[in-house]
């Protein structure tokens, strides 16, 4: 912990009661061990983590007080739903009591309660710390998220938000349509991704066919919007090479995923299909070793069939 953490954790340890301020505690290394397993910056999110229930310090009346007090606009459900409000009042209590500036540290203890469509990966790891930190008490569910989280951070993010829209409304509960809109999205993304590895599971199939060299798939939903997964694969001559092209083309239409685009056909030396959520690389061997593209996207997460 650096010494401005040390000095933040200090001073919460005087306002925060107990049993928050080792919630608290918690969420900062939770955020800390997802930082570190996705390669976000891990001072920012053990900052957030350490900063996201600063407002707790305060009454549900109270933190309402504080706001508008202070122009912090609320919504309608914020002012019908307390327990948001302290989310946007620790953002404010972050920048002016606390002495942070980085927007994404704020944002990520703005939207740890609720969640938002498309958040930031420290937004993502913040909110789901703060419901699997290992203080929390067990409910059902949980014990399935804290595993799935640390190989698939988008699906946690929708079952927790699944969980807390169910156990609302199962409670009789009014939910906030963030919350509602955070699910929606994340279970859409989880249906988008289904797609993509059906695709990315038929290209390698098609390729393996026809004797494809060393298929490799890799992941890159995480660096690029280009697509999800890149299959890069190689034949030893030119035949080979527009077999394994037609193969994947005349299986993916079969399967109903349309060629958007094709480059390369001609030379035989490297083709790329553009499916939209994949694209596919055939390459001849020199060119392959010449172009490398697992180096250029090795920040990418390479893939097993098995796990398709």
């Amino acid at each position: 912990m650096t010494e401005e953490l040390r000095k933040i954790s200090k001073k919460l340890s005087k306002i925060l009661k107990k049993d928050r301020y080792e919630h608290t505690l918690g969420v900062m290394y939770t955020s800390a061990s997802l930082a570190m397993c996705y390669g976000a910056d891990i001072r920012k999110a053990m900052t957030a983590g350490l900063l996201h229930d600063c407002g707790k310090y305060l009454s549900a009346d109270d933190q309402i007080s504080f706001c508008k007090k202070k122009k912090i606009p609320l919504t309608e459900s914020e002012l019908e739903m307390p327990a948001l409000v302290h989310a946007k009042l620790g953002a404010y209590l972050a920048k002016h009591e606390y002495k942070i500036e980085d927007s994404d540290i704020l944002d990520a203890i703005t939207y740890h309660t609720t969640g938002r469509p498309d958040m930031t990966l420290l937004e993502k790891i913040v909110y789901i710390a703060d419901y699997i930190e290992p203080n929390r008490k067990e409910i059902p569910g949980l014990a399935q998220i804290r595993k799935i989280v640390f190989t698939d951070i988008d699906r946690a993010v929708c079952l927790s938000a699944g969980s807390t829209v169910r156990y609302l409304k199962n409670g009789g509960k009014a939910v906030d349509p963030m919350t509602i809109n955070t699910y929606n999205f994340y279970k859409k993304r989880r249906i988008d991704m289904n797609q993509s590895k059906e695709m990315a599971r038929i290209a390698w199939n098609a390729l393996n066919d026809k004797k494809g060299e060393d298929i490799k798939i890799i992941d890159i939903t995480g660096i690029s919007v280009l697509a999800d997964y890149f299959i890069i694969a190689n034949g030893t001559n030119d035949s080979q090479v527009n077999a394994m092209v037609d193969n994947v083309e005349e299986e993916l239409h079969k399967a109903g995923y349309p060629l958007k685009q094709r480059e390369g056909r001609a030379s035989g030396s490297w083709v790329l299909l553009d499916f939209g959520d994949i694209i596919v690389h055939v390459f001849d061997k020199e060119n392959r070793l010449f172009y490398d593209l697992e180096r250029i996207w090795k920040d990418g997460k390479i893939t097993d069939i098995a796990d398709l």
